[in-house]
């Protein structure tokens, strides 16, 4: 009896943690379809971005429910820059071992705008 009520307890956790996770996934759709309807222009500029700030975090391993469930967290580079009074983060490795706070570095700045050219949001990447 004691082993149907552990193995009940456990689907039981199963469903409601699937559950959660279809809610999140259905979330997640929804708002990604509202930024698509609400951006009506993209711009692209390769901009020179100065370096103010570089921080190192090390990933780590989480365990949910003991070693049911382990995590890996990755290592982060980020690097915080800033362009036209502006600040703009960016995670990457090889920008981060290659260039020094205060140095500038030419990024590809893409801004999302609504009908009104207001900033929805902005991405940066490196230049292949």
């Amino acid at each position: 009896m004691k082993l149907l009520i552990e193995n009940l307890f456990w689907i039981i956790i199963i469903i409601f943690g699937s559950i959660y996770l279809i809610f999140l996934e259905i979330k997640n759709y929804n708002n990604k379809n509202h930024l698509k309807s609400i951006i009506k222009f993209t711009e692209e500029y390769i901009v020179e971005m100065k370096i103010i700030n570089k921080t190192f975090s090390k990933g780590t391993i989480i365990r949910i429910g003991g070693a049911i469930l382990p995590s890996v967290l990755p290592n982060t580079y980020t690097i915080e820059l800033e362009y036209e009074g502006s600040n703009y983060e960016i995670n990457d490795k090889e920008i981060f071992n290659s260039y020094e706070i205060g140095q500038f570095i030419n990024l590809k700045l893409v801004k999302s705008l609504d009908k009104d050219k207001n900033i929805i949001k902005s991405d940066l990447f490196k230049i292949s």
